[in-house]
């Protein structure tokens, strides 16, 4: 009887499962066991992390636990090979690769974890319809022939992918959201971000052309992972009785960065140390210009700032090479090199001859840095044009007074060697001698008439 009693207990229960959980098994659809985290990771100490990274996760609640890469993969567009030995040359043409890569998020988080960089994950309020299409879609770009695509620094990198591939997953509203004003150009995120790496950062900005100094919009700020992240934030989509729900559904710290300062928001002022360098080097040009008639230390300083000024004119080469003989495109139309002016590279040359006092060293340095002076001048003069819209005053403000000052002490020299050093020996010449001449025979008209004796 007490079986008879529980077994109708036990059916009773199944019912009133049955009752609970049937509405919800109808309503079930492809999709719904997945759930989709965009994952923003923080800045490292690398070059190559300087700017943060982005990816997708996607945690599939019906995959087997024990398989970690079916069960919660990430999405990486960020993955490339250091040890290709095509790397260099690539990386130098502008047509280097990255691929779409997948590991699992216990794998990701431990090598973030391992190199101090922050984890952040937004879950994202999605349909069953749209996370299906998402993933379906992102299997389909690794596979192996979809995987690669050309880099490029601000238009297509790995947060960039990410945009696109949720922009497309919620029908473009992530790009509707995204249409203001950004904060800063291109040109101002890249010198705020590398600040703390001077060389990089100086390297960075003068190596670049004027295409990153164009004002944008929100969408083309999302070059920069942090900006996804906060674009995300922005996103209004459809909920499931239809009134508009965020797009980011929660949001949570995975890893957390231990002693990193916080990210600067403004860009570096460097304008006045330029100024400075610059006037400190034209200075010098002039001091050892006017004393190397008379002063051996004199030539010899600036023999050296000649052949400074040679080797640093190597990178106006660079940005004509950069400009007509490879892909990146952020470097074309680069007004810097009317600043390090190409043709000076031959002062590494004329500097020898130069300290030698060589008359015609010389006149060919002083022509080259004055074509260099005009050049630099030209370069700021025509700022006034609207489509000559570089920002590069800090390194004109660099240059200009640097090659000026140079023309003004290859010319005080040349003057200077114009006239006779003070307290030299001088030889006075000798007059010419006379020509020699025989003495004219006195003619009858010139001799007087001989006296003869007797006559009065």
């Amino acid at each position: 009887m007490l079986r008879a009693r529980f077994v109708r207990h036990l059916a009773s229960l199944f019912a009133l499962l049955f009752l609970v959980l049937a509405p919800r098994l109808a309503q079930a659809e492809p999709g719904d066991e997945l759930t989709v985290y965009v994952i923003t990771f923080g800045p490292g100490d690398h070059p190559f992390y300087k700017f943060g990274h982005d990816a997708i996760w996607i945690h599939d609640a019906a995959a087997p636990p024990r398989d970690p890469l079916q069960r919660d993969p990430v999405y990486n567009f960020g993955t490339f090979a250091f040890g290709d030995p095509a790397l260099i040359p690539k990386f130098v043409q502008g047509r280097f690769l990255y691929w779409l890569s997948i590991q699992s998020i216990g794998m990701t988080k431990r090598i973030y974890q391992s190199e101090n960089r922050s984890v952040n994950a937004q879950k994202l309020n999605l349909t069953a319809a749209q996370k299906l299409a998402l993933k379906d879609a992102l299997d389909e770009n690794a596979l192996e022939e979809n995987k690669h695509y050309k880099y490029d620094y601000y238009r297509d990198n790995c947060a960039t992918r990410v945009r696109d591939a949720i922009d497309k997953a919620i029908g473009g509203k992530l790009k509707e959201a995204s249409q203001a004003p950004a904060s800063m150009t291109w040109r101002h995120h890249t010198l705020r971000l590398t600040a703390d790496d001077t060389v990089l950062s100086l390297a960075l900005s003068v190596v670049m052309g004027n295409v990153i100094d164009r004002p944008l919009n929100q969408w083309e700020e999302m070059f920069l992972p942090a900006y996804v992240e906060e674009g995300l934030r922005r996103v209004k989509v459809p909920g499931p009785n239809g009134t508009e729900v965020p797009l980011v559904q929660s949001e949570e710290a995975l890893v957390t960065a231990r002693g990193r300062a916080p990210l600067r928001t403004e860009t570096p002022s460097w304008g006045i140390w330029h100024l400075l360098t610059g006037l400190v080097l034209g200075g010098a040009f002039f001091a050892l210009g006017r004393s190397a008639k008379t002063s051996l230390p004199a030539r010899i300083g600036l023999g050296i700032l000649l052949f400074i000024a040679g080797f640093v004119s190597i990178l106006g080469v660079l940005f004509l090479f950069v400009w007509t003989g490879t892909d990146h495109e952020v470097g074309y139309h680069n007004e810097n090199i009317l600043q390090l002016w190409p043709p000076c590279v031959a002062l590494m040359g004329f500097c020898f001859g130069v300290a030698r006092l060589k008359p015609r060293a010389i006149s060919r340095a002083r022509l080259l840095v004055t074509s260099a002076a005009i050049a630099s001048a030209f370069g700021l003069v025509w700022k006034v044009l609207p489509w000559m819209r570089q920002d590069n005053y800090w390194f004109i403000a660099f240059a200009l007074p640097m090659w000026a000052g140079a023309t003004l002490g290859l010319r005080a020299l040349e003057q200077a060697l114009g006239k006779p050093t003070p307290g030299a020996r001088t030889t006075k010449k000798k007059a010419p001698k006379a020509a020699a001449t025989k003495p004219a025979e006195a003619t009858s008209k010139d001799e007087p008439e001989p006296v003869t004796a007797g006559e009065a």
